[in-house]
């Protein structure tokens, strides 16, 4: 390239419009962002989209159109229908750890601040950091029909002792309780982040004027997490799947006779032990349209809540 070019381009450059050069600017800072989403996200997302309309075998490579038979197969079968049933149920049983126990640990810390509830706090957040596999291990040796503590301590109180995974009348409530942990954990501590942000004048003044605790609490702390706490409510719904599945991998696979499937398992199961990469990606599909319209609500909620409390 010679000098004459450089000097050229730099005078197109110089002379052109301002406002084209500041627009373009943001999107040259965006745009590795961008492809990592085009790549890593979206991409894959159509990809599946496109899959599950097709028939595929992971260990073949020939792979053919079938149009909506995938989707029909989910819905006309027993399986899928019955871990759509279990996870929400599944959503029900977490739905009270992921707002009223970690919104009610959260005020009490919050109204009694200091070094004993910083270490409350912490060995709180304690479920969070450990490894999921771990801990559903730890509670496989817990909940032992023979020997576990669980079934000891039920059975010196004279309540007897229970198969808890084994029996389906509670394995789904017995997994669900065991992920709760991990739920309150998190939680606790997001609650207690929206909660740094309120006035502890407000409390004092209202406490100098004859409010009682419960007054203090309905009118002045409740308020303030209403927004928080349908963000939580929804938002846990969503990212809670994970610890589930991590769970029912290790300690039910499943059952007994399919009480803790759910639509994630259930997808694993199409998936990686069928083979059958066409109705699990139509098991994605299905579970990716219900997260955004769960999400979807919980954002319409909070943004009524906000023009309401504007």
């Amino acid at each position: 390239m010679t000098v004459s070019t450089l000097e050229a381009g730099e005078r197109g450059a110089a002379h052109a419009p301002p406002g084209a050069r500041a627009r373009a600017r943001p999107w040259l800072y965006l745009s590795p962002l961008v492809v990592a989403l085009l790549v890593w996200v979206y991409g894959p997302l159509v990809f599946t989209a496109v899959l599950s309309f097709m028939s595929w075998n992971l260990t073949d490579t020939h792979l053919s159109w079938l149009g909506t038979a995938n989707y029909a197969r989910l819905v006309d079968g027993r399986d899928f229908p019955r871990a759509a049933r279990n996870t929400l149920v599944f959503a029900a049983v977490l739905l009270p750890f992921a707002t009223v126990v970690p919104m009610s640990l959260a005020i009490a810390l919050w109204k009694r601040p200091g070094r004993v509830s910083s270490v409350y706090r912490a060995l709180l957040f304690l479920p969070v950091v450990l490894a999921p596999v771990a801990m559903a291990i730890t509670w496989q040796f817990l909940l032992d029909p023979l020997s576990g503590l669980v079934n000891v301590i039920t059975g010196r109180l004279g309540l007897g002792t229970h198969n808890w995974l084994g029996d389906p009348a509670t394995a789904l409530y017995a997994v669900g309780f065991i992920t709760a942990a991990k739920v309150v954990a998190l939680n606790v501590l997001l609650f207690g982040a929206s909660l740094a942000s309120l006035d502890r004048g407000l409390l004092e003044a209202a406490a100098l004027d004859g409010a009682t605790e419960w007054e203090i609490t309905r009118h002045l702390v409740l308020p303030h997490l209403r927004r928080t706490i349908v963000l939580l409510g929804m938002l846990s719904l969503v990212v809670v799947w994970p610890w589930i599945f991590a769970n029912v991998a290790v300690l039910t696979q499943g059952g007994p006779d399919g009480a803790t499937d759910n639509v994630y398992y259930r997808l694993f199961t199409y998936a990686f032990t069928f083979f059958d990469a066409g109705t699990a990606s139509a098991a994605a599909v299905f579970i990716t349209t219900a997260l955004a319209v769960v999400l979807g609500i919980g954002l319409l909620l909070t943004g009524r809540r906000r023009r309401d409390f504007a």
